[in-house]
């Protein structure tokens, strides 16, 4: 039996799904299989696997959804890369095409049919998901064996749009190696940003998407940053080629520069660092307006012991549950609330502590390899109920 998997991903940019792919990859192997990563580009996701000998192949008529998302753009290619991905399983003797984007799987999951193998579908989705359309669903249900999701919410999502897929998806929690996080350098941001020594830094580490919530804790902060000199904002990341979302960072500095913040929010741009600043920040803010289904920003957060405050929408909650003080959960959308917590928070030292603690607690418990490579081999071996 072939201990190979092809991971199909629609793009080489980093982001949470990417970083999610990278784990499941490595733990792979921990399994004894062995990963392929099959890809339309070169970029970030291709770098960090060949840094671990882990094998890349190019399928540039893959639709990239980070340029183009389209149902058109999706089908145009669809036979054609069905075809290659076939006869990428036949070249890498693979047992298994898990495509990690459901867009991706009418690619992966017709391949896959087209070489008789098995197929899995992970969806890291949960508003812009083709299951909300009754002929995607069916088709996806066809060219899938298994779906996996990140969280509970994204599973009761899908299960509602298609209840006949229950008994064929599961929830599997994005897994870390804590020890990754143990080894992280805490940096000096007062040093490095020449910041004032009694500075508070608050902070967000995510792509500047429009639902990610960056103008709301802008706003938010407009609010705090009179009352307390010793506040700065700090915003890590950028637009990751979308037009809309190169409007939507440009919209932020002007949105700065008219509430007069310019000497008090620091853009940092995309940072191959983004850990160790997150580990040097003294709060860590996400703030979507829309659902997020599993924030990795969360969940590093929590590995570095990060006092956090969150939108309780989506997946959240599972990360930050209010009844295990892991962190502060606020209405969404509601600068003021989120201005409230902050407010709360910088001024209790005790607090911050206490919930960096707990969101630690939880991260080692429910957010561990262990448990993730468990998911993953009990996945597998439905779909190979033979044995890998």
């Amino acid at each position: 039996m072939s201990r190979r998997i092809i991971y199909l991903n629609p793009t080489a940019v980093h982001g949470g799904a990417e970083d999610a792919l990278l784990q499941m990859m490595r733990l792979a192997r921990g399994l004894t299989l062995e990963p392929v990563l099959v890809t339309p580009e070169s970029g970030w996701l291709t770098d960090r696997c060949r840094e671990q000998q882990i094998p890349c192949e190019l399928l540039p008529s893959l639709p990239n959804i980070v340029t183009n998302d389209s149902w058109h753009t999706q089908l145009r290619p669809w036979f054609i890369n069905a075809v290659a991905v076939a006869q990428l399983v036949r070249k890498w003797d693979a047992c298994i095409v898990h495509s990690n984007n459901p867009r991706a799987a009418y690619h992966g999951g017709l391949g896959a049919r087209l070489a008789r193998v098995m197929a899995v579908t992970h969806c890291h989705d949960i508003v812009n998901i083709p299951y909300r359309s009754i002929y995607k669903a069916r088709l996806l249900d066809w060219l899938t064996d298994w779906t996996l999701v990140p969280s509970n919410a994204v599973q009761k999502v899908i299960v509602k749009a298609v209840p006949w897929l229950a008994p064929r998806i599961r929830t599997l929690y994005n897994g870390w190696d804590s020890a990754m996080f143990d080894v992280v350098s805490k940096i000096d941001l007062r040093t490095m940003f020449g910041l004032p020594s009694d500075t508070v830094v608050i902070g967000s580490v995510a792509a500047m998407t429009p639902w990610k919530g960056q103008d709301l804790l802008i706003d938010a902060f407009r609010l705090l940053a009179p009352q307390d000199a010793r506040l700065r904002l700090m915003l890590v990341g950028s637009a990751q080629g979308r037009p809309e979302q190169q409007r939507y960072e440009a919209s932020l500095h002007e949105r700065v520069a008219a509430y007069g913040l310019n000497d008090r929010v620091i853009f940092t741009g995309w940072r191959e660092d983004a850990l160790a600043i997150m580990k040097a920040l003294d709060i860590v803010v996400h703030v979507p307006t829309q659902p997020d289904p599993l924030p990795t920003v969360l969940i590093q957060a929590s590995a570095l012991a990060r006092p956090i405050v969150a939108a309780a929408i989506g997946g959240v909650p599972e990360i930050v549950p209010a009844d295990e003080r892991c962190g502060l959960l606020v209405q969404p959308s509601d600068p003021s609330a989120l201005a409230e917590a902050l407010r709360n928070l910088v001024g209790n030292t005790v607090l911050q502590t206490e919930l960096a603690a707990n969101a630690h607690r939880r991260f080692l418990t429910r957010f561990s390899q262990a448990q993730m490579a468990a998911g993953l081999a009990e996945t597998y071996q439905h779909c190979v109920p033979t044995g890998l």
